[in-house]
This record gives C-alpha cells, sequence and structure tokens, in this order.
C-alpha cells in the first residue's frame, strides 16, 4: 500500500496547488518546460530549492546529490548521472543561469571530510568514491579546528564545483560567449538565511 500520508498529502496538494494552477500544469503538459535556472543542491532533506526559492513549477531545473559535488570534466563516464544532467539542462533546455547551493551541517561533506582526513576511502562503495571527489577541496583548507575545517570545505567544495564547471567544453565556449552565469550559495539551516559567493573577493555574502 501507498503511504498513507502521501496520499493526503497529495489530495492536499492537488486541491492547493494544481487546481489553482491549473492552467500553468496545462500549459507546461502541452508546451514543455523552459527553466530559467539549474541548481545542483544536496539530497538533504532539510533542503529543497524549490521550496527555499518559492519557484513556480517549470522555473527551475533541480540536480541533487550528496554534498552538491560537480564532478571534473574528466570524470565524465565515471559520474556521467550529474553531469548529464547539467548538460541536459544547458544544452537541450538553454538554461541561462547555473547555481551550486551548498548548506551548513551537511552530512555528505562531514563524512568526506573524515575519508579524506584518514585517507579511508573504500573502493567498493558508491558513497566512498563519490566523496573522493571531496579532496581537491579538502587539500585548499587549512583551517586546524575540526568543526571549522567542516563549515569550511562546505563552501570551498562550492567553488571547485564552479571550477569544474567551468572546464566543461559546452560551458565554457558559453562562458566565453557570455551567454551563461554560474552563481555559488550555501544556506545556513538553523538561521535560514543564505550566502551567496562573490567572485571578486571569494567570500560568501550573505543576502
Amino acid at each position: 500500500m501507498f503511504p498513507q500520508d502521501l496520499k493526503e498529502k497529495y489530495k492536499d496538494w492537488y486541491n492547493d496547488t494544481y487546481l489553482k494552477k491549473k492552467n500553468l500544469f496545462e500549459s507546461l503538459a502541452k508546451e514543455g518546460q523552459s527553466p530559467k535556472y539549474i541548481i545542483i543542491s544536496c539530497v538533504d532533506s532539510r533542503v529543497d530549492p524549490n521550496s527555499i526559492f518559492k519557484s513556480e513549477p517549470g522555473e527551475m531545473l533541480v540536480h541533487r546529490n550528496i554534498a552538491n559535488i560537480v564532478p571534473p570534466y574528466n570524470y565524465i563516464t565515471e559520474h556521467s548521472g550529474t553531469i548529464a544532467a547539467i548538460e541536459f539542462g544547458i544544452t537541450v533546455l538553454n538554461i541561462k543561469n547555473i547555481i551550486v547551493m551548498g548548506h551548513s551541517s551537511c552530512g555528505g561533506i562531514k563524512n568526506g571530510y573524515s575519508m579524506c582526513k584518514e585517507n579511508s576511502f573504500d573502493a567498493n562503495s558508491s558513497i566512498s568514491n563519490w566523496l573522493n571527489l571531496l579532496k581537491p577541496s579538502f587539500n585548499k583548507i587549512s583551517n586546524l579546528n575540526e568543526n571549522e575545517s567542516i563549515k569550511d570545505l562546505e563552501k570551498v567544495s562550492i567553488k571547485t564545483s564552479i571550477e569544474n564547471l567551468e572546464s566543461y567544453p559546452f560551458i565554457r565556449e558559453r562562458l566565453d560567449r557570455k551567454e551563461i552565469n554560474i552563481y555559488g550559495s550555501w544556506i545556513d539551516i538553523g538561521s535560514g538565511k543564505i550566502h551567496v559567493l562573490d567572485f571578486a573577493s571569494s567570500i560568501f555574502q550573505p543576502i
């Protein structure tokens, strides 16, 4: 049996959201989607970009993975799921804005930090192989306090993901033609405050 609580929530959504926006949904079904943004965010259940930005249906293409990581281009065959989602958004849907969105208290970052620090990666674990992608970011942090280092890694990894994005040929050529924009953001779950990356200073500034 399908979970009863989800049945009830679906009914509420249908009555409160779908019926009020029926024309929009019918238009999207007929004409297809044209999102303004692609957001690479974490799978963490506490962080929902659609809810945070109050997006309308069809406005955002959201791809979620552990620790909101964008692999470097040379990992294109090994980690093709994330790369394929980004390529689809850029080359097929012609999205002009990419946002890498991290968050506080990220379990993926915390575990990745421990694996990097102890060099305890397990070749037989998909999670471990994925978090191994955090190594370049881990090597950039210098804070000796573990808690602060983990917080630093949450933000440094966003910068690394942006650097990786810039290495993708289909993104690089569009950046050179000034056709797309890339942004970095980080949200503090407890306070609800979003910080965005200022590229000039390389510092995350609160909105």
